[in-house]
């Protein structure tokens, strides 16, 4: 049978019986590209936690309390991503390359005009945001400044995120991951220099005089901004010069096509509320975490930062969840798409876990390397065992949710945060953090029983097969 898509350009699925190898064959090609990009993006977010954490606890507080909002916003890139990369890998699997094509100029339209609002509103009142958050006086200008900066380059950010889900639905992990390879490094080399002011380094007993802006958090800001606009003008050249099956025609960029909006629409707005909700919790968690304290703060964001080398691949996996089980339905398999989605959670599960195993056995080694604030790090020690024992349902919640956003199940998800995210963890998180006195502890095993809760609603609706029955 002739292949659709030449193998440097993407990983697709046909109509026919896979072996149980043939298929982690094909989830290991389409996921490494994946993970190994959630690997850099986790490792930017560690360097520059990392480097901010250098400037004090203020301006960790700062840098923390400013992304928990912006990722309230970006949830809605991510969702447009989410639909895109759902229609064309129907289109891929259905061997329709014009619908796939059709589908990238939608997709693009709707991150530019979503970006060009959300930018907006977040320079505005960006004040007011960090206000709200709960940041203490002297961290409301640092948090302000983080937030203004990095508000025009959320057009761009936009633009990678869904372009990117365009590639991946395609079968094209590659070029997502090699974008954001450039964009990371060219980050941490921005805030490097950016951030500190001029200073001496001692190398191999030679002592260097390094330049520096000395900007602090604007300094970071700025970088992140710079990298993440080359990154996504990078992601529009790839598509505008035909590199993947999906190639951009600029004569056709703002052609309306109002039944794949429609269509690109019907499967984001749950997956947009569905992000929406779990930002929204989030900003509340971390509204209870600040209530703990500045030290007791950081080390929840310090942790979390730390944490996320667990669940960025678990992430990657997800994204080859959403790609495969898409193909598998669009070439009208709904067994393969199954056996695609089973085979995905049970790579990344093992992935996960093990973490979740260092996590547990040496959490003090990922903590020092983010902070040298004493406190900080026991408190986040704390925080990094109680949530490893609960990397296994964790992995079940990313990995198998992305399986069904790939048929299309994307309102599942939402109701699933509405549950685990506001009823569980926020209820449990006042109860056992403030109400009972147990502090930073209480708050994380709130997050811990609300990880337990979703990964096994998320088995049970992969296990139902309802997913196999939606049209898009």
């Amino acid at each position: 049978m002739a292949k659709f898509i030449d193998k440097d350009k993407g990983i697709t699925l046909e109509k026919k019986d896979y072996t149980k190898a043939e298929i982690r064959k094909k989830v290991t090609l389409l996921a490494w590209p994946a993970i190994v990009e959630m690997f850099l993006m986790t490792f930017k977010q560690i360097v520059d936690t990392a480097m901010v954490g250098r400037l004090g606890e203020e301006a960790v507080a700062a840098v923390g309390l400013a992304m928990s909002p912006i990722m309230l916003f970006m949830g809605i890139f991510a969702a447009i991503g989410v639909g895109s990369t759902a229609i064309v890998a129907r289109f891929i699997g259905a061997k329709d390359p014009d619908g796939a094509q059709r589908a990238g100029h939608q997709s693009l339209i709707l991150s530019i005009g979503s970006a060009l609002v959300i930018s907006t509103a977040i320079f505005a009142l960006s004040r007011f945001i960090i206000i709200f958050m709960g940041a203490e006086v002297d961290v409301i200008p640092l948090g302000t400044t983080y937030m203004r900066t990095l508000s025009p380059g959320l057009i761009f950010m936009s633009t990678a995120f869904v372009m990117s889900g365009v590639l991946r639905g395609a079968g094209d992990t590659k070029s997502p991951m090699r974008v954001n390879a450039v964009s990371n490094v060219v980050n941490v080399i921005l805030n490097f220099f950016l951030i500190f002011e001029t200073r001496s380094m001692d190398l191999l007993g030679f002592q260097l005089l390094i330049p520096g802006a000395g900007l602090g958090v604007f300094g970071a800001a700025l970088g992140t901004a710079i990298s993440r606009g080359i990154g996504g003008m990078v992601i529009l050249s790839i598509l505008f010069r035909g590199k993947s099956v999906v190639k951009l025609d600029l004569n056709k960029i703002f052609v309306f096509d109002f039944d794949l909006l429609r269509r690109i629409v019907k499967i984001g707005i749950p997956a947009a509320i569905e992000r929406m909700v779990m930002s929204s919790g989030q900003i509340m968690f971390n509204r209870i975490v600040a209530s703990l304290g500045t030290t007791a703060f950081a080390a929840h964001h310090l942790a979390i930062v730390a944490e996320s080398i667990s669940y960025m691949p678990g992430f990657g996996f997800s994204m080859a969840a959403t790609t495969l089980v898409g193909q598998g339905l669009g070439a009208k398999d709904p067994d393969l798409a199954e056996k695609c989605g089973r085979e995905t959670w049970r790579l990344g599960g093992i992935v996960m876990s093990f973490m979740g195993v260092l996590f547990f056995v040496f959490p003090q080694y990922f903590m020092q390397f983010l902070t040298n604030e004493p406190e900080v790090i026991t408190l986040g020690i704390m925080c990094l065992r109680i949530v490893a024992i609960a990397q296994p349902p964790f992995a079940m919640a990313i990995i198998l949710s992305g399986a069904i956003r790939g048929a299309g199940d994307t309102k599942f998800p939402m109701y699933a945060s509405i549950l685990g995210i506001w009823i569980i963890r926020l209820s449990l998180a006042m109860i056992l953090g403030i109400f009972l006195g147990y502090g930073l502890f209480g708050v994380w095993l709130a997050m811990a029983i609300d990880l337990y809760f979703r990964g096994f609603l998320f088995y049970f609706r992969f296990n139902s097969g309802y997913w196999k029955k939606i049209e898009i």
